[in-house]
């Protein structure tokens, strides 16, 4: 059975909010990817977060039932660098299945940041990792 990853988002603000510059917004994604368990990721995650304490990266995803793969940790600025690049049609398909849904996202959090960006519109939207935000 194959699952499409799971995107762990976090956004981590400064603790002057007062002074932040938006493109200094720090965001980490942590990409998690399915084990030999068979349990949907899905499943794995959302019983993670369902404990009173907040979650915060790195950290273990239910050992045994999913495996951690790729983390990444950028400034919004740093982000829309990656994000030109790595959503074109030219981008290996497996970074695609990770940004392309992860650009849509932040889009739609900060479309002045992210707009005139391009992606490639004909990557098939089942193949798309599911973005789970975190708080």
């Amino acid at each position: 059975m194959s699952y499409v990853p799971i995107l762990l988002v976090q956004q981590i603000l400064p603790e002057d909010i007062q002074s932040i510059d938006v493109m200094e917004t720090k965001i980490v994604a942590i990409a998690v990817y399915a084990n030999e368990s068979g349990v949907p990721l899905t499943v794995v995650t959302r019983r993670l977060f369902d404990g009173d304490k907040q979650f915060y990266f790195p950290t273990e995803v239910t050992e045994g039932a999913a495996k951690t793969r790729i983390v990444y940790q950028h400034t919004l600025a740093q982000w829309r660098e990656l994000l030109e690049s790595l959503t074109l049609p030219s981008a290996p398909d497996a970074l695609k299945q990770l940004m392309i849904p992860m650009f849509l996202y932040l889009k739609d959090k900060y479309p002045a940041v992210l707009a005139g960006i391009e992606y490639d519109q004909a990557f098939d939207p089942a193949q798309f990792a599911e973005i789970l935000p975190v708080q």
